[in-house]
């Protein structure tokens, strides 16, 4: 698939220098000389109980009884130990553990058994990574995700307990919030640094507070909403698995100041309008997120639960001009395009190459996908998944159109970010209600090979047919002059079955009985092996259709998806 390349350059190290003194600047907040100000006054009560929406599944109640916990595709079977005192398999298996999203299970089966687990549960965590303020239990996206389940399902918890365990887990609570208060300023703007917002305006309505953190928590949300919601929806990171997590946080802490009869701040409203319209934009037929810039396998049921919840009933936009994307959609087909430049500073670490890549589906199967990302989150496979080559478009001398540098998150952590790549990208829309199109390119080989990259696309007759050509473009005179080697890529979903029909066709044939001819005007069509990353279970083979040629003996290549 092609590795990326490291880059050095200043705007790179000024970005890293920026991120390291976040990291550094958090550690030190952590330590001795300012552990005061996370102790303090343990609250009597909680002024109510903010909803959930997160759809539970009982079962799992039952595994966790039984020792078996299953997070971040990984499962470990405790034996009858706390899965706090166990070595976690992963780090993402570590943070799900200890953000306690998982009560919403133990709340859905609905016994007393479930709730004297819990309760267990969370005196174990308090009495064994409770006391320090280290550790992965205390990153902040982790400590504030389990701060708003706490508060989510404190009736749960606090229902029929015992005083020593009250105070224990009030206290606890508290602490929890003082440390989010005192380190949430040292943060950079990026998702943790919202959901630590939000957990702080969750606690300045559940919590008996002065109405100065009250107003500051409000102001500070506020502020994170307008940095990082986009005018169009859209998240500043371009991640589409994004938008069902932040709407199922902000649409119970709205709830929270209507049932406690106080406005909700503007932002907040604001942001819930644009986000559903966002959400739906790229959502297939089947469910199923556009697998753009780290979202893969997506939690079907949480889209879901939170759509429910939109009164408005918002319908997608046929392009998202600040976050860079096209829509297309005719009669149960939809295309969706990255037309956009690469997320950068802290989202670059999960952002990927993948300007001009679509996916297409028709009706509740998807054809044309991008490799996705591991739903078990190993390292081995994170970096294969982010260069151009496992996405579907076109890769000119195996090189990716974004260049990637090894850089640390502020937690210390070692990954490759976004350095470099499209900075300009031009687009053309066709507004024609009958057959929606646009052509774009992008300038991430310019530098490099002198070569523009433009793809145009357009949905046909009723949706049965696609459209597209892809072509590389001398910039100016004075452009690339050497022969280039170029491969256009249309990963296949894993069930998409692809038979060669001759030297520029292929059939596709899916599992919902429809047929499809794919041909090319010119080049070496060809079905090749793939790795579909996003599998439920984790990668899986695929296969993928590569139309391989040189520029400039080719310089245009026009193919096209008919239903037959």
């Amino acid at each position: 698939m092609g590795r990326p390349a490291l880059m050095n350059g200043p705007a790179y190290w000024l970005s890293g220098v920026r991120l390291f003194w976040s990291g550094v600047r958090q550690r030190i907040q952590k330590g001795p000389v300012f552990a005061w100000r996370f102790m303090g006054p343990v609250p009597e009560r909680l002024t109510m109980v903010p909803p959930d929406l997160r759809p539970a599944d009982p079962l799992a109640a039952r595994d966790f009884y039984e020792g078996r916990y299953s997070f971040a595709g990984r499962v470990v079977d405790t034996g009858g130990a706390s899965p706090f005192s166990v070595d976690p398999p992963s780090v993402a298996w570590e943070d799900a553990l200890n953000g306690f999203r998982w009560l919403r299970h133990m709340k859905g089966a609905d016994s007393d058994l479930a709730s004297t687990n819990a309760r267990a549960l969370v005196n174990d965590w308090i009495t064994s990574q409770g006391r320090g303020v280290s550790g992965n239990a205390w990153k902040m996206s982790v400590t504030a995700a389990r701060v708003i389940a706490w508060m989510q399902y404190s009736r749960l918890l606090l229902l029929d307990s015992d005083p020593v365990f009250y105070r224990r887990f009030m206290g606890s609570l508290a602490r929890q919030v003082r440390y989010l208060r005192g380190l949430a300023a040292s943060m950079s703007d990026d998702l943790d640094a919202l959901t630590v917002r939000i957990a702080l305006a969750y606690a300045a309505q559940v919590l008996p507070t002065s109405a100065r953190f009250e107003a500051s928590a409000a102001k500070n949300l506020e502020y994170q909403l307008r940095t990082q919601i986009l005018p169009d929806g859209g998240h500043v990171s371009r991640c589409p698995d994004v938008l069902p997590g932040l709407l199922a946080d902000l649409l119970p802490l709205a709830q929270c100041y209507v049932s406690a009869s106080k406005p909700v701040p503007q932002e907040l409203v604001r942001s819930l309008d644009r986000l559903y319209p966002a959400l739906r934009f790229f959502r297939h037929v089947d469910g199923h997120m556009a697998m753009f810039h780290g979202a893969g396998s997506s939690n079907l049921n949480l889209a879901a639960a939170v759509l429910r919840h939109d009164q408005n009933g918002a319908q997608p936009l046929g392009h998202m001009p600040h976050s860079g994307y096209q829509r297309m959609a005719r009669d149960g087909s939809v295309v969706i395009v990255d037309t956009g430049v690469p997320p950068s500073g802290l989202h670059g670490f999960e952002g990927h190459a993948s300007c001009l890549a679509f996916e297409f589906s028709s009706g509740r199967q998807r054809l044309i996908v991008n490799s996705g990302v591991d739903t078990l989150l190993r390292e081995r496979y994170r970096d294969m998944a982010r260069v151009t080559a496992a996405h579907s478009t076109l890769v000119l001398e195996d090189t990716s159109s974004a260049r990637f540098g090894s850089s640390s998150k502020p937690s210390g952590e070692k990954c490759l970010r976004i350095v470099s790549g499209p900075s300009t990208v031009r687009i053309e829309r066709r507004e024609n209600a009958g057959s929606p199109g646009f052509v774009a390119r992008h300038d991430g080989y310019l530098r490099q090979f002198g070569l523009w990259h433009e793809r145009a696309m357009a949905l046909q007759e009723d949706g049965a047919r696609i459209d597209g050509r892809d072509r590389l473009v001398r910039q100016g005179r004075g452009g690339g002059q050497a022969q280039r080697q170029f491969d256009i890529r249309f990963h296949l979903h894993p069930v998409v079955r692809a038979t060669r029909e001759d030297n520029r066709s292929v059939h596709l044939s899916t599992q919902q009985g429809e047929s499809w001819l794919f041909t090319a005007n010119d080049g070496d069509v060809t079905i090749e092996e793939s790795i579909h990353f996003a599998g439920i279970a984790g990668p899986v083979k695929s296969h993928q259709i590569v139309i391989a040629g040189i520029w400039p003996d080719i310089e245009a290549v026009e193919w096209i998806f008919r239903k037959t």
